[in-house]
């Protein structure tokens, strides 16, 4: 475990541009200036592609998931070579993942992520995407079902007025949890 986040905060020091890289809260150069790529997605490295967390800020709450970086396996992503990977086999897992975004225009937008893996059985486990617009929380709640059963997290109607939007992941579940996170949007409605 220890190896892998001095091999991120290795990466972290030859890169200006790491926004992130797990074990407590980390990266995050504060906003990120909205601007759509070609198919209309406002979120940065939604796909997790760059393997530095690239818009990314992390936090690993109280350091306690064991894993938590980008994986580069094609079979675990539901799209591309890369997905953002967690897994704890002593401890709990619990982290976000979020990014803000500014200068978008009015209007309404909706947030999709995927997510798969498996929650431990544990029946408190809390797992949702997320938008935070003037202060107020908006989630859609999900759940962990099993190697591949990719899930599906949509929050429509995401009224914009002030030109600003946070997105993200929560996840919380017990030791022995794991999965991974792939293909974030946030696209104007």
């Amino acid at each position: 475990m220890k190896r892998k986040w001095v091999a991120c905060i290795l990466i972290a020091g030859m890169s200006a541009s790491l926004a992130g890289c797990g074990g407590g809260k980390e990266g995050g150069s504060g906003a990120i200036k909205a601007e759509a790529d070609a198919s209309g997605n406002y979120v940065v490295n939604g796909s997790f592609e760059e393997v530095d967390f690239t818009g990314w800020t992390v936090d690993n709450v109280d350091d306690t998931t064991e894993e938590l970086d980008i994986y580069t396996r094609e079979t675990d992503c539901h799209e591309g070579e890369q997905s953002l990977h967690f897994y704890s086999a002593d401890s709990d897992v619990n982290f976000t993942a979020e990014q803000t975004l500014t200068g978008l225009e009015e209007g309404t937008y909706k947030l999709t992520g995927y997510i798969q893996g498996d929650a431990a059985g544990d029946p408190d486990a809390s797992i949702y995407f997320y938008a935070v617009i003037d202060g107020e929380t908006f989630q859609a709640d999900t759940s962990l079902n099993g190697y591949l059963a990719w899930n599906t997290a949509e929050l429509g109607g995401l009224n914009v007025t002030g030109g600003e939007i946070t997105v993200g992941v929560s996840v919380k579940t017990a030791p022995g949890g794991w999965g991974t996170i792939d293909d974030i949007t946030l696209v104007k409605e």
